[in-house]
């Protein structure tokens, strides 16, 4: 671990754009900081800082939802466990009570760092969810992360595409538009909500309780993420049941019940979400369809049409998509983008 001397301590709570003076210089170009209204903060880091950034960290009772795309970092509460985390991640920390720590941010070996967190007060949590630290932290599907020694709680889990999505949303919005700003702040809150709903959606326990099987759970906890993780292969009910070791039909109940839709809809959904970031990113409709796992590029075109009400080319152009399937959640009820 690099040690952090000469580097202060960061409170989430109080980062803003126009103080960044405890921010590594090889990082400042990278970060941008915003606070749309009370209690809420968000830190889009996105760049090449061709180096590591060590700093000590605290801050108050709160909840914070960080989504690594690129780079590796590290984290851990005084006298805690070390968390280490690569591409592809969610970090979750939740704390009842003032914490201090220390992050490791790695922009050297690993290139380029993307890196989304978005920060709340615990009292903010409350306004918004109604939960308490200690009701999320016992929900949460994993005690992995639980910290013994004080009230508060850092994990890591897989980020799933819906959460991708809208961390390379955020990651490519740029507003340094100095003083109030009713437009900018309306959607970095809306998308910090957004990010927040999908974590809750896909982690809290008591949105897995309705299972009809309860030992299959881990199963199609699995089978998903290896849709997420691998949704260019040809995945069939009978490939995907067998990789995860169920039959087909407590695959497709388990997935009706758990996700509120088919293996079929699940991987088409996942297919199309990470198409709409390859678009954005100029990949080409082609090469983009290949990608995804479409064989042939006409299907493709129809398939993106019928959930976004655009065409593959539009949305490279610029296009917004607007998805028409609802975003379903675990207990089977549907919430609408």
């Amino acid at each position: 671990m690099e040690t952090t001397s000469g580097q202060p301590a960061l409170d989430p709570s109080q980062l803003q754009n126009d103080r960044l003076e405890g921010v590594h210089q090889d990082w400042r170009h990278a970060v941008h900081m915003y606070q749309p209204c009370e209690g809420l903060c968000i830190n889009c880091i996105n760049g090449r800082p061709g180096s590591k950034w060590a700093f000590r960290a605290e801050g108050p009772p709160a909840f914070s939802v960080n989504i690594l795309l690129e780079g590796r970092m590290q984290a851990a509460f005084d006298d805690g466990a070390v968390l280490d985390a690569r591409a592809g991640s969610t970090i979750l920390m939740a704390t009842g009570q003032h914490t201090s720590g220390w992050d490791v941010l790695d922009g050297k070996s690993e290139g380029a760092f993307r890196m989304l967190s978005i920060h709340l007060e615990q009292t903010a949590m409350a306004s918004l969810t109604g939960l308490q630290m200690n009701d999320l932290r016992r929900r949460i599907g994993t005690a992995a992360g639980d910290q013994p020694h004080i009230d508060a709680f850092l994990g890591v889990m897989p980020a799933s595409s819906s959460l991708q999505r809208v961390a390379c949303d955020l990651l490519g919005f740029n507003c340094n538009r100095p003083g109030p700003c009713l437009s900018r702040d309306l959607f970095l809150r809306a998308k910090a909500f957004e990010a927040i709903a999908c974590f809750l959606r896909e982690n809290l326990e008591q949105q897995r309780d309705e299972l009809p099987v309860p030992t299959d759970r881990q199963r199609l906890i699995e089978a998903r993420a290896l849709l997420e993780n691998s949704f260019d292969q040809d995945w069939s009910v009978h490939s995907l049941a067998r990789t995860v070791g169920l039959n087909e039909k407590r695959l497709q109940s388990g997935f009706h019940a758990l996700y509120g839709h088919s293996v079929h809809v699940c991987l088409t959904r996942i297919r199309i979400e990470a198409a709409i970031n390859l678009l954005r990113r100029g990949t080409s409709v082609t090469e983009t369809a290949a990608t995804v796992g479409f064989g042939h590029l006409s299907h493709f075109s129809r398939v993106f049409r019928s959930h976004t009400g655009i065409s593959p080319k539009q949305c490279a152009l610029g296009l917004s998509p607007i998805l028409q399937s609802p975003l379903v959640g675990g207990s089977g009820q549907t919430l609408q983008r």
